[in-house]
């Protein structure tokens, strides 16, 4: 199964209520937040949900995997100046900000039903040929994910381009507003679009 055999709807309470087996039983607050928080989020501006949906022969949808996308910025500023430097290093001297545009990507699951078949990385594939289509209302450079702190969720973000912005989970805690009991439980890394264009 791939994600060419699947339709991308927004996602709304319509479509939860319709969807009754979307089930994340590895990040049970994504879950949540596709079940209760998504189109609250909608509704206030914060980010936009999405949901691939496989059809079934009986024409009822499943749920295969979803994802919350917002703007952001990659602020370097704040950067240690290794990464900073490298980050900047990539733009040309006259275009050098304080911070450059990002997408944020939240929320990212794979229902339980089709975990272990690498979607996950059909997924990444998608939203960064998505954001970086010509007729993306908006541009932006960096894709951001505050991944969960779990070796195997930080493996697969390495496996597909991402970058930490923090050597360290220490080192994150003390240049954000962050405390380290929330920097620990999760990790900001980076993707630089530059890299699929």
């Amino acid at each position: 199964m791939t994600l060419n055999d699947c339709i991308l709807l927004k996602v709304d309470q319509g479509l939860l209520s319709d969807i009754l087996d979307f089930s994340c039983k590895k990040a049970p607050e994504i879950e949540k937040f596709f079940k209760e928080d998504a189109e609250k989020y909608e509704n206030h501006l914060l980010g936009k949900s999405y949901c691939f949906i496989r059809l079934g022969d009986d024409k009822k949808g499943k749920a295969v995997a979803a994802f919350t996308l917002s703007n952001t910025s990659l602020n370097v500023k704040d950067l240690p100046s290794s990464i900073r430097n490298k980050i900047n290093r990539t733009i040309p001297n006259s275009k050098r900000k304080g911070q450059y545009p990002a997408v944020l990507l939240g929320q990212l699951a794979i229902t339980d039903e089709f975990e272990g078949q690498h979607i996950g990385d059909s997924l990444l594939n998608y939203i960064e040929t998505l954001v970086t289509d010509d007729n993306y209302k908006t541009g932006c450079r960096y894709l951001i994910v505050d991944a969960l702190n779990k070796e195997k969720v930080l493996q697969f973000y390495l496996n597909n381009g991402f970058k930490f912005l923090y050597p360290t989970s220490e080192e994150e805690a003390s240049m954000t507003d962050v405390s380290l009991t929330e920097t620990k439980r999760t990790r900001l890394m980076y993707f630089d679009l530059m890299q699929i264009k």
